[in-house]
């Protein structure tokens, strides 16, 4: 691995490991063999949604220009930060893969958009870009060719929602970052300034170099049918060697990852394991029922979760899970847009119930109330924010009933 090198952000020791070959190899090629390659390898999406990124870039519409790439680096879900590792020591491999799928997609302007509380990402990823841009590597006839591309790089203020597609554009257009309506604003084909626009992860585009040094059969001998390739989780919380791992997909399970050697080697002090998240902040709980199952989309989903941006949150039997619950709702209760009023009015009054309920101060009727507001917000929301809220509530009622309820007289 590039991280093993304590100059692994340098264009010097990218090269020196084969950096710039994916580049290389997508340019001998004609574009449409290239994009063709990376939908035929089913690069799935890692930024939470799984969407296949081969197939998102042919939803945008033929013969309308200009078009952008925008790449979704406001990594913000709780417990989430392999993206950001990625843009700290390994930067150019990200700027390798935006080159590569604005080949591929016929584009020649991106879009690097960096959370605002990521101050050394930001600083090795606009070096790397200059450095990047002095090689020739980016700006005009790339490597010699007809290829050329302009990446900027900009950087948000630090507001949770706008790692939702839409919002990130109203941020980029210099607007306050909140949800568009989905129709019409579908970015592939109504995006930024109005024009088609892909939006995509830091992690799912790091993905590229190495599928075009090899190719799409040898990509796909790595996991599943339905997820292929290896991906990067983050977790954090009560194990024992917490940290960012890469995985097999489809089939690591969550005991592998949770208690294996090579991984998280188990939970502290070797207590019993209470709860785990299994996708980040929005995503549903998880409890030991659940350990054997697998980095699958497919099995997960079904059992009423999801894998979401790759992040494990786990709890002991130390945990207080009201406690923990009101934790992650006061996040989303002050992280509101405020746009739609089921996540405006709704997130601060689930925050307040369970508030209440920890002082001795709900009632049944609140906690009644507080079921309901979760179907609100399930149907009502304008995004995943509200959703989000509302899922992990639910899951925590449904699976802690005993530590939940006597809480509310």
């Amino acid at each position: 691995s590039r991280f093993e090198y304590e100059d692994s952000y340098t264009l010097t020791r990218y090269l020196a490991t084969d950096g710039y070959q994916g580049l290389r190899a997508a340019l001998s090629r004609p574009a449409n063999e290239v994009h063709d390659e990376v939908r035929t390898a089913t690069v799935l999406g890692r930024g939470g949604a799984g969407f296949p990124a081969g197939t998102k870039w042919g939803l945008t519409p033929q013969g309308v220009y200009p078009r952008y790439l925008v790449v979704n680096g406001d990594e913000s879900e709780p417990g989430t930060y392999k993206d950001r590792l990625l843009m700290e020591r390994d930067p150019h491999q990200l700027i390798e893969g935006c080159l590569i799928a604005c080949y591929a997609a016929g584009l020649s302007q991106c879009f690097l958009y960096i959370r605002g509380e990521m101050a050394l990402a930001q600083e090795r990823v606009a070096i790397a870009l200059n450095d990047a841009y002095a090689a020739g590597y980016i700006g005009k006839n790339i490597l010699g060719t007809h290829f050329s591309v302009d990446i900027v790089l900009h950087w948000g203020a630090g507001a949770y929602v706008v790692g939702e597609e839409t919002a990130l554009i109203e941020s980029l257009e210099g607007n306050r970052g909140m949800p568009r309506l989905k129709p019409p604003f579908f970015p592939a084909a109504n995006g930024l300034y109005g024009q088609p626009t892909i939006v995509n992860n830091v992690e799912t585009l790091a993905n590229l170099p190495w599928l075009m040094v090899n190719d799409s059969e040898a990509y796909t001998a790595i996991g599943t049918k339905t997820s292929p390739g290896t991906r990067m989780v983050a977790v954090s919380g009560h194990v024992k060697n917490p940290g960012v791992f890469e995985i097999i997909n489809g089939t690591t399970t969550f005991r592998d990852l949770l208690y294996g050697a090579e991984f998280c080697g188990g939970i502290r002090n070797d207590n019993e394991l209470k709860a785990f998240v299994p996708g980040g902040g929005s995503a549903p709980w998880f409890t030991a029922d659940q350990l054997d199952l697998p980095f699958e989309a497919s099995q997960v989903g079904p059992a009423g979760s999801m894998l979401g941006s790759g992040a494990i949150m786990v709890m002991d039997s130390t945990t207080d899970i009201p406690a923990a619950a009101l934790t992650l709702t006061h996040f989303y209760a002050h992280e509101s847009c405020g746009k739609c009023t089921p996540c405006r009015s709704g997130s601060g009054r689930i925050e307040e119930i369970f508030t209440n309920a920890l002082g001795g101060d709900a009632t049944q009727a609140d906690l009644q109330e507080c079921r309901e507001l979760v179907v609100a917000l399930k149907l009502a929301s304008l995004c995943g924010h509200g959703t989000g809220l509302a899922r992990f509530a639910e899951s925590i009622l449904r699976y802690y009933p005993t530590e939940i309820e006597p809480c509310f007289k």
